[in-house]
């Protein structure tokens, strides 16, 4: 269940690449991320939960991987070294990410899945939204990044 034990929550394994879990343990580290009001969760709950909400906007938003240009995906599979993050979503959050992979027509590199390449489409953009805002706030920290 989560944490207001009103969803029942599966894990699921997924590929990123060392920058994108790099970025989320600084994110988590400085804050950025936050542990809800009055809790303490372990790192991966927070990563879980921020990771639910970007899946719950791209859900909203219709977003799917055959969106991303064909550039963009050439880079997608040729990106090695990934490492594993077990993420912990809603049921109805994996069972969506399953349609919208089933019915893809994007073809992962070996090892790789039309989820993975997914997640790291939407942390890149989250990458690149909070980037945009550090460079845009003069009080923002220079050694966050």
């Amino acid at each position: 269940m989560d944490i207001f034990g009103k969803e029942a929550i599966v894990e699921i394994p997924a590929q990123i690449t060392p920058e994108q879990k790099a970025w989320l343990d600084m994110m988590v580290r400085k804050g950025k991320i936050a542990v809800p009001p009055g809790g303490t969760l372990p790192e991966g709950s927070v990563i879980s939960i921020f990771m639910r909400t970007l899946l719950w906007n791209s859900e909203e938003q219709g977003q799917t991987l055959d969106m991303v240009t064909r550039e963009g995906l050439e880079e997608l599979r040729s990106q090695r070294n990934l490492v594993e993050l077990k993420v912990q979503l809603a049921q109805d959050q994996k069972t969506w990410l399953e349609k919208m992979a089933a019915s893809s027509k994007v073809v992962p590199a070996a090892g790789d899945s039309v989820v993975s390449m997914f997640i790291r489409v939407l942390l890149t953009n989250a990458m690149d939204q909070q980037k945009a805002l550090e460079a845009s706030d003069p009080w923002a920290d220079d050694d966050e990044m």
